[in-house]
């Protein structure tokens, strides 16, 4: 297809046959279309013509949406490439057969408070895991929030991050605008620095129009809309909508705060003091915070030390639950058990001393005891993003103040942390008696004797040659130990495997896998590979380091897991958990857990899932 010549269904542009015309904005048009190689569809951007014909816009396009593929949330609508053809910039994402909010807006008018705190909620936590990443949206709008119906439910993806940008570039893209003048917060029409603040503001603006129908600013023209988000107080939702209680008009002032530093400082303390607010706190998560947390209906903020989120262990906690432990009964294929968790259960290992699991958006460890069913809360030294269990000891990888990090060892039975190394770890892996971490680009093996935890071996993970903006690792993406070696996933960007020898760290191989991996484990001579973009598991054969082929799972599959002869992958968007047979390479159950399943983990015996709740 020839640049300047209309789009017409039938065309074929980067391998997507084009359909009908889903919609039109000012960036470009999105055509429902079908994927040619795996014939799925596809909702697939097409970038306008004077966007394309930007060499900086292209460059960093490219660079942003790739950032934005590497995502793993449930809420962030998958992006599967990002590319160019015919002169044509493209983005292929996810296609969501339902509606978006904007168009729901226009047809039912304001929401019900219930409603629309339901699906702020899940925007919420989708812009807080990209802030979480370094990476903010900038153009939160209705538009963007697709809505899907999942098991009766209203389920949202956040979609187009093709503004999004690392929260280390300052400043507005090129001199232009970026974002809809509706919802754009006031820094970024001054080109500021922009933080995740922004979407704080624009989600703010977002909510004020669902519980009213209106939006907050209105002008007789763009100027005149810039000029009040620059210089007009924020309506009254109260006064728009009667029904709606003035405690509202608390937190919806705080987030389009004129000044960013006295808005929440996450998305979903927005949230939260909107549900205070209106009366709808049945479960709202505790989320830690680095100085302060909102408490009330937003109307105080109180300075409070990392200490108040540590519990005595073994107290009797009362905690808001949200998230679950789910264990699986190999034997019959069945959930055995589904136990409580508060707050956001990610990662997890099986110890003696019970199942760990790590909580990083609240800042904290659990340990959950099978034989007594008790949940004890453990202070984690940081944000723990990853553990890893050798004998008797539970390695736990966490973030700590402006990109510093540790990695801590606890007792597994006692749950006392016995000592520490200084080491920003994104990543754990252990097995066969070793434990590594990694940040990025080392992978570095950690001591695993009586002595003092302290780091052995650091090796370099090298970055892709010529570096360019479609290929610069942003993160080391997991370890896995298995077959006498150590297995490096890449990420998004940069999607190679790399193995090394497990002791000596001496690089076996490197391995071009062609899809962005997600986790992995091993078993069976071989390395299994979960791809949550394309909805599959893809098998590496460990004697001859070759790629096999994809094994088709559930929808956006999460951790994986060797155990009982099988391979175990929960799918995060199906609420499901795939069991491969080890050695055929052939599904052979899918098991129903609930919920958003993440991470899964075998051991004594069992099945062990995390997930949170819907």
């Amino acid at each position: 297809m020839a640049v300047g010549r209309q789009i017409a269904p039938g065309d074929v542009v980067g391998g997507y046959e084009i359909g009908a015309l889903a919609g039109r904005g000012g960036m470009g048009e999105v055509y429902r279309a079908l994927d040619t190689r795996l014939e799925r569809p596809v909702a697939l951007k097409i970038l306008a013509e004077r966007l394309s014909d930007d060499e900086s816009f292209r460059e960093r396009m490219l660079r942003e949406s790739r950032l934005a593929a590497s995502l793993d949330h449930p809420n962030v609508i998958p992006i599967y490439e990002a590319g160019e053809a015919d002169g044509r910039l493209f983005i292929a994402m996810r296609y969501v057969e339902g509606t978006d909010l904007k168009a729901l807006l226009r047809r039912e008018g304001a929401l019900q408070p219930a409603r629309a705190l339901a699906i702020v909620t899940q925007v919420a936590d989708a812009l807080d895991s990209a802030h979480e990443r370094g990476l903010v949206h900038r153009d939160v709008k209705p538009s963007n929030v697709l809505l899907d119906q999942q098991g009766g439910r209203e389920h949202v993806y956040l979609a187009d991050f093709g503004l999004t940008q690392s929260a280390s570039d300052s400043g507005p893209t090129d001199g232009q605008l970026m974002g809809t003048a509706d919802y754009v917060a006031p820094e970024q029409i001054r080109g500021d620095d922009v933080d995740g603040r922004a979407d704080v503001y624009a989600l703010g603006c977002l909510l004020f129009e669902t519980l009213t129908g209106t939006l907050p600013f209105s002008g007789a023209s763009d100027v005149a809309l810039v000029y009040a988000h620059l210089e007009t107080e924020p309506p009254r939702a109260s006064e728009r909508e009667p029904g709606l209680p003035a405690a509202v008009d608390d937190a919806l002032r705080r987030a389009m705060a004129k000044d960013r530093d006295e808005r929440q400082d996450t998305c979903r303390q927005l949230v939260d003091e909107a549900q205070a607010a209106l009366g709808l706190v049945a479960h709202a998560r505790s989320r830690r915070v680095r100085a302060v947390i909102a408490v009330a209906a937003g109307a105080a903020i109180v300075a409070v030390a990392l200490a108040a989120f540590a519990l005595v262990r073994g107290e009797t906690v009362a905690t808001a639950r949200t998230g679950k432990l789910v264990r699986i009964d190999p034997r019959s294929n069945t959930v055995a058990s589904d136990v409580a968790v508060p707050g956001d259960p990610g990662n997890l290992v099986v110890t003696p001393g019970g199942i760990w699991l790590a909580d990083f958006v609240a800042g904290v460890l659990w340990r959950y005891e099978p034989a007594s069913g008790g949940l004890q809360r453990i202070t984690s030294n940081g944000e723990p993003r990853d553990l890893a269990a050798v004998g008797n000891n539970v390695y736990v990888g966490a973030d700590g103040e402006f990109l510093s990090g540790i990695v801590s060892r606890y007792d597994a039975v006692s749950g006392v942390r016995r000592d520490s190394v200084e080491l920003l770890a994104c990543a754990m892996g252990a097995g066969e008696g070793v434990v590594w971490a990694a940040g990025c680009p080392f992978a570095q093996r950690l001591s695993t004797d009586a002595r003092s935890l302290r780091i052995l071996k650091s090796v370099y993970i090298p970055f892709a040659e010529p570096a360019t903006s479609e290929n610069s690792r942003a993160q080391i993406r997991e370890l896995a130990v298995g077959g006498g070696s150590l297995w490096v996933l890449g990420d998004a960007l940069d999607r190679r495997l790399w193995r090394l020898d497990e002791r000596s760290g001496r690089t076996l191989a490197t391995i071009d896998l062609g899809f962005p991996p997600r986790s992995a484990a091993f078993g069976g001579d071989r390395l299994w590979i979960s791809d949550s973009l394309n909805d599959q598991v893809v098998p590496v054969d460990a004697t001859t380091n070759t790629v096999l082929d994809p094994i088709p799972v559930g929808r956006s599959p999460g951790g994986v897991a060797i155990g009982a002869g099988s391979v175990w992958v929960p799918n995060m968007l199906d609420g499901t958990v795939t069991r491969i047979d080890l050695r055929s390479g052939e599904p052979t159950d899918t098991i129903r857990v609930g919920g958003f399943p993440r991470e899964i983990t075998f051991g004594n015996g069992a099945v062990w899932v995390t997930a949170y709740a819907r």
